[in-house]
């Protein structure tokens, strides 16, 4: 195994997942992330950043530096004495990956650095090296199916979506115009705990009894059936005028651009990921979808909470410690001697 100093009890890696909406870090071999926050938060606890990430693109190399350099004094470590595992979007570029070598190595002092897709890092969470993740980002949604650890980059398979967490919050502000003032965070809160997916299409005149939400400044507000029917466009997006499959659908696509002789291994997985796949009924929505498109057998991985809202970051601290990754590692020496480029081709495909 990977160890930076003699002692083998000690945490091989500083581990960050950082998104275009939240960020986590915290060293390897720990359950749960040492530090979990808006990824347009500044060391002083303020919103006042850009991500660095933005649409599965490394927009900001500049303000993902600062992020590993908070990351490094939040969690007390010197980073010459750890490795760095950074998860990558499942869409990054090769380019971007290589970015993330310069900022690894010529801004700060790592020794060693790996990149990993968000998607094998949530099978890995799930004890599971193949499957089909569906991602429901912030700002778009990522089928990616993943081969023994390997997202099928470069391969049609690998479909992108608008729908969204952003474009949920939206929805439900065009049916009930009260919402439109509410900032992300707390209409993430307000998602978490009031909307609902039902089993089967549900529509604007479904009668559920409002329920108020309140506001940090105290205030309330009244949230009716849009908590029901707008989340209707993870699955009849073009009820919304959204251009794009449903969820299930994307699914169904991504599978059918597979080599076939791979459909039993990825598909006998399936996992949501991201946050907008946490709202209440949307595995149980999903599986029952699939059945009518699918004819494979397959599972919805359920996680609990804590793995699912930590899952990319839980699978990097079970990876960074594992010694049948010893060899993937990108270090310094080899950085230098060869350039971002080649160790990008060479190593991380992830």
């Amino acid at each position: 195994m990977v160890h930076s100093s003699g002692d083998e009890d000690e945490a091989v890696a500083l581990v960050l997942d950082v998104g275009s909406y939240t960020m986590s870090y915290g060293v390897s071999g720990e359950e749960t992330p040492g530090f979990a926050k808006l990824a347009t938060y500044t060391k002083d606890g303020t919103e006042g950043c850009k991500a660095p990430i933005h649409k599965g693109k490394l927009t900001d190399k500049d303000r993902m530096d600062e992020i590993i350099k908070m990351a490094v004094d939040d969690v007390g470590i010197r980073p010459e004495d750890k490795y760095l595992l950074m998860s990558n979007p499942n869409t990054m570029s090769l380019g971007d990956k290589a970015a993330l070598l310069d900022i690894t190595f010529e801004c700060n002092r790592f020794p060693g650095c790996l990149t990993i897709s968000q998607a094998a890092l949530g099978l890995y969470c799930s004890g599971n090296s193949s499957g089909l993740c569906l991602d429901i980002g912030y700002h778009q949604t990522t089928v990616v199916p993943v081969y023994e650890g390997y997202p099928l980059i470069g391969c049609p398979s690998i479909l992108t979506s608008p729908i969204s967490g952003l474009q949920l919050d939206d929805v439900m502000k065009k049916f009930n115009p009260k919402l439109v003032g509410l900032g992300s965070v707390e209409m993430t809160s307000l998602k978490k705990e009031l909307c609902q997916i039902s089993e089967t299409e549900t529509s604007m005149t479904v009668e559920v009894e409002p329920k108020e939400f309140e506001l940090p400044d105290e205030s309330k507000v009244s949230v009716g059936n849009e908590a029901h029917f707008a989340t209707e466009l993870l699955f009849t997006p073009h009820h919304f005028g959204v251009k794009s499959p449903g969820c299930h659908e994307l699914i169904y696509n991504s599978l059918h651009k597979v080599d076939p002789d791979g459909h039993k291994d990825i598909i006998g997985s399936v996992l949501p990921m991201g946050g907008t796949s946490r709202i209440p009924g949307f595995s149980k929505r999903l599986e029952l979808e699939l059945l009518g498109v699918l004819n494979h057998e397959f599972r919805i991985i359920n996680q609990s909470e804590r793995e699912k809202e930590h899952m990319t970051w839980i699978g990097g601290s079970i990876v960074a410690e594992l010694s049948t990754f010893q060899e993937m590692w990108v270090f310094r020496s080899e950085y230098e001697e060869e350039g971002p480029d080649r160790m990008v081709k060479r190593k991380l495909l992830f």
